[in-house]
């Protein structure tokens, strides 16, 4: 086996890997990324917003409830329905632009630690939140999943989609 010295690091507190940056406390997202979305200006053209829900993709796992808060911006750009960026998806610009100004802090979970799954079922998303319990009884994010419901399985009563949303995410989560 050969490593190139030039792509390795060793003995350094932070580090940019795979488009994140992972430091001896968890995992953040990549500053660059956030500040691309953090400088944009509230998109005027059906080429803006999907350049922005692209953006947003990078950084879904580190957004808590993420379908929730970009779901204005894909009823933006439904298909056969043109562009409509209204007050509901401005609203959901500035509240995302205000969450990724101080973005989550992924962790580690070690072998032994407590974890609990919190479950969110709306209407037209589902999202999960994988956290760890820390000294003091702070709770730690490890993982965010979200996915939007299809039109079938929007039709689901609430316990269906409870089971739908712990399907998901036990497929996300198997090794």
């Amino acid at each position: 086996m050969r490593l190139n010295p030039d792509k390795c690091a060793f003995g350094v507190s932070t580090r940019k890997f795979l488009g994140f940056m992972v430091h001896e406390r968890g995992i953040e997202a990549n500053p660059e990324k956030i500040k691309v979305i953090l400088e944009l200006q509230s998109p005027t053209t059906l080429k803006q917003v999907q350049g922005l829900t692209d953006c947003l993709a990078a950084l879904n796992r580190f957004i808590s409830r993420s379908t929730d808060k970009c779901l204005p911006f894909f009823q933006a750009i439904k298909k056969g329905k043109g562009m409509k960026w209204d007050e509901g998806s401005k609203r959901a610009f500035r509240e995302l632009r205000s969450y990724l100004s101080n973005p989550s802090l992924l962790v580690k979970p070690l072998s032994g630690d407590v974890l609990q799954l919190y479950l969110a079922v709306l209407d037209m998303a589902t999202s999960t939140a994988l956290v760890k319990e820390c000294k003091g009884g702070i709770q730690m994010p490890i993982y965010y999943v979200s996915c939007s419901l299809s039109k079938a399985e929007r039709n689901y009563n609430q316990l269906k989609k409870l089971a739908f949303t712990l399907v998901v995410i036990a497929r996300k989560l198997r090794p």
